[in-house]
């Protein structure tokens, strides 16, 4: 490590932000992915599926990662993510992707994440020093500075570059190992060179490490070599704070002054001298500062906490109060600065009740006393604060809480880099879709067309293949739409045509079946599956004569079909057929005995020929069939009342009431059984629900009238049976069920 030649001296931009992201000009060589895309191709026209999809799966985890790093690098990382866990699910053992999502985990701060994936990325590649660095750099940022180690210690072997070393450093400070990071650090002193630069950071490290004195040597080496260096009196000044605490003031205040001199617009230097003469009562050069560093940096809440307390101190209330909401609002971390926010708080919260909104003001102190409780160690932070300085620094091994905007030019850059390559990921997912299909895997095809579709919404076969792919899958609801855009474009497409008929079918839109497979009737005849649906929609639709004459031709062709005598029975008990749909259940029934439906609708028939016991029967096997069924539930009770069997119909409408509270019938039959028994409070109770849920009942309103006037409430029962004559009069003709 002592070669000059094997450290490289970064730029403050990487010193200050952790591991760089990598912009799209930095990525591999631009035609490693037309390599890819090539031999997928290649291996398609070979008739080699396998390694075609292995190889478009290798395209897309590149390209994706590509635009990711794209959009990280332009601030977008709800983008980036997005493309980065596509990116994984396609090649989820690429360390490169793991890395790279990793670095940009770091960056916003979400450092389980950043630490799970920069795992992954070391597992696939240990000897890979930026895997190594951004490891340890979420464990030195998680405090686990032992496992850091172990990391950084790796990535400077495997690249000893001045960020990994120097993050190194620091570690080993935070380890109390002072003598390992002196020698480290004189070592890329010899590598480097002796510059005012590099002893400026190694000061900054000692600083970050709790060791003062060495940090106050080191910049005053910095100093002596280039009085003009900027940053370099700053971070004097706060070591001297760091080391001394108040005491220190004196010493750090001419350093403040002195940055100012050579950069005038340091938001940190005017920031801690405002601090600093309001730590000392001198409120007219603290509000100067404050007011100056603020308009610095306006999205910083740092020194508005301090400027809105010296409002406070001066009675400035309305002043403090808006200051004091603008530095909470600004504070996205609560645990920013030792949790400094919680003083904002607790003073917006004493103005508040000073000023008498006493209910916003106790609001406002208890927020303060549920962030004080979050201070994992109060005494520790109270030490810290009275030690130390407000500044939430970004030395390294921190990440900046904010990052530097992006220019338009920039984020057109991304735009055109991504339209660049999108037609052909789309093309590369479609491919894989096909693919898919082919192995009948119609789920994962759909997912892989949606994705083509993303990227290249006009891809010539992209409606038909989504449509189909959503067929073959059971998802006919995403069926109907592409395919009706590709039968609308392709009407001769016969295969599509059906698939689009067979969805609507499945999904009960009759209507939409019929117009959909009229167009090709000669090729549904041939069919047997799109007869059937075609003479259902026709008995739906109420054509009833050509849906049943279809359905007996097909009855005669499949005489064992329990299902076409079922769909026999429903068309004829639709026309009042009663007695030919018995015919029909029973056919189905002998050919099938446990087709729980078949049951229901064959004791529903019996119910409306009247032969009650039978039907009652009936029903009981259909429960038995299918125990939670609602409907079958209401018309056995509905069977038993009027055979009297008053005594077995209540539970059952107890129970459909307690699975489908919104079964008004059901608090109708209730109520109208319990005013039988002459219990009139309890039916009105169930009848008054009733008409809740189905307002436009006249029978429910007429049996409501006759509980109220049984319970002497003339009124309720007069009005109750107007709505009756009302809802009678506009349905005049419609018979009241029984």
């Amino acid at each position: 490590m002592g070669s000059r030649s094997c450290w490289c001296f970064p730029s403050i931009a990487i010193l200050t932000s952790g591991a760089a992201q990598k912009s799209p000009a930095r990525q591999a060589e631009p035609d490693s992915l037309q390599q890819h895309f090539d031999a997928a191709r290649t291996f398609e026209i070979g008739g080699d599926q396998q390694h075609a999809a292995a190889e478009y799966k290798a395209f897309l985890g590149e390209a994706l990662r590509r635009i990711a790093n794209a959009h990280a690098h332009a601030n977008q990382f709800d983008s980036a993510a997005k493309l980065f866990d596509d990116a994984l699910r396609l090649t989820p053992d690429q360390p490169d992707v793991c890395l790279d999502y990793a670095t940009m985990r770091l960056q916003e701060g979400k450092l389980a994440e950043a630490r799970t994936l920069a795992e992954k990325a070391v597992k696939g590649a240990p000897n890979n020093a930026a895997a190594q660095y951004t490891l340890g750099g979420a464990l030195f940022q998680q405090a686990d500075y032992k496992a850091a180690r172990e990391h950084l210690e790796a990535a400077v072997v495997a690249g000893p570059t001045f960020e990994n070393g120097y993050l190194l450093g620091i570690t080993y400070l935070k380890l109390n190992d002072l003598n390992r990071a002196a020698l480290l650090f004189n070592e890329m002193i010899t590598g480097l060179g002796d510059t005012p630069q590099i002893h400026m950071y190694l000061g900054r490290a000692y600083r970050e490490g709790e060791f003062f004195e060495q940090a106050v040597e080191e910049i005053k080496k910095a100093i002596a070599r280039d009085p003009k260096l900027k940053q370099a009196h700053y971070f004097l000044g706060l070591a001297y704070v760091g080391r001394d605490g108040d005491s220190g003031f004196p010493a750090a205040i001419p350093e403040f002054q002195a940055e100012l001199k050579i950069n005038p617009d340091d938001f940190r230097s005017h920031y801690m001298l405002g601090y600093i003469w309001w730590k000392q009562r001198n409120m007219k050069d603290a509000e100067s500062e404050l007011v100056r560093a603020a308009s610095l940096d306006p999205q910083s809440p740092d020194p508005l906490v301090y400027l809105g307390q010296l409002y406070n101190d001066s009675n400035r209330l309305a002043e403090a109060e808006s200051t004091l909401r603008k530095a909470i609002a600004l504070t996205k971390d609560v645990s920013r600065n030792g949790y400094q926010v919680n003083r904002a708080h607790y003073a917006l919260g004493r103005i508040l009740l000073q000023t008498g909104r006493r209910e916003e003001g106790e609001k406002e102190l208890k927020i303060s006393e549920e962030i004080r409780r979050q201070i994992p160690n109060p005494a520790k932070e109270q030490k810290a604060q009275k030690t130390s300085s407000p500044v939430q620094e970004d030395a390294p091994g921190r990440l900046a809480e904010t990052p530097p905007a992006v220019s338009s030019a920039e984020l057109k850059k991304v735009e055109q880099y991504v339209a660049q390559l999108a037609p052909q990921i789309a093309d590369a997912y479609n491919n894989l879709g096909v693919a898919a299909a082919g192995r009948k895997d119609f789920a994962a095809a759909l997912q892989l067309f949606q994705k083509a579709g993303e990227w290249n919404p006009g891809l010539e076969t992209f409606d038909r293949n989504l449509g189909m792919a959503a067929f073959y899958a059971n998802q006919y609801d995403h069926a109907i739409v592409p395919l009706q855009r590709h039968v609308q474009g392709h009407p001769d497409d016969v295969r599509a045509r059906a698939a689009l008929g067979l969805s609507f079918y499945t999904l009960a839109n009759y209507p939409k079946t019929l117009e959909t497979l009229r167009p090709i009737e000669k090729q549904v005849d041939a069919d047997p599956g799109l007869s059937y649906a075609y003479a259902v929609s026709l008995v739906k639709t109420g054509d009833y004569t050509q849906g049943v004459d279809r359905l007996k031709s097909l009855e005669a062709a499949n005489p064992n079909t329990a299902e076409i005598h079922k769909l026999l029975g429903d068309a004829f008990a639709d026309q009042g057929v009663y007695g030919t749909a018995l015919e029909e259940y029973r056919k189905a029934i002998a050919i099938d005995p446990n087709q729980g439906r078949t049951h229901f609708v064959l004791g529903l028939a019996l119910i409306h020929q009247g032969s009650l016991p039978e039907a009652a029967q009936e029903l009981r096997t259909a429960l038995k069939l299918d125990p939670s069924d609602v409907q079958t539930k209401y018309h056995l009770a509905f069977a038993l009342l009027q055979m009297q069997q008053k005594g077995e119909a209540l539970p059952l409408l107890q129970e459909v009431i307690r699975q489908d509270p919104q079964h008004a019938d059901a608090y109708y039959q209730l109520g109208k059984m319990q005013l039988e028994q002459g219990e009139a409070k309890a039916a009105i109770s169930s009848l008054e629900t009733g008409a809740k849920l189905k307002p436009g009942s006249d029978y429910i309103h007429y049996q409501l009238a006759l509980a109220y006037r049984r319970d002497s409430r003339t009124g309720d029962a007069e009005r109750e049976m107007k709505v009756y004559q009302e809802l009678k009069n506009q349905r005049r003709g419609a018979s009241q069920p029984n």
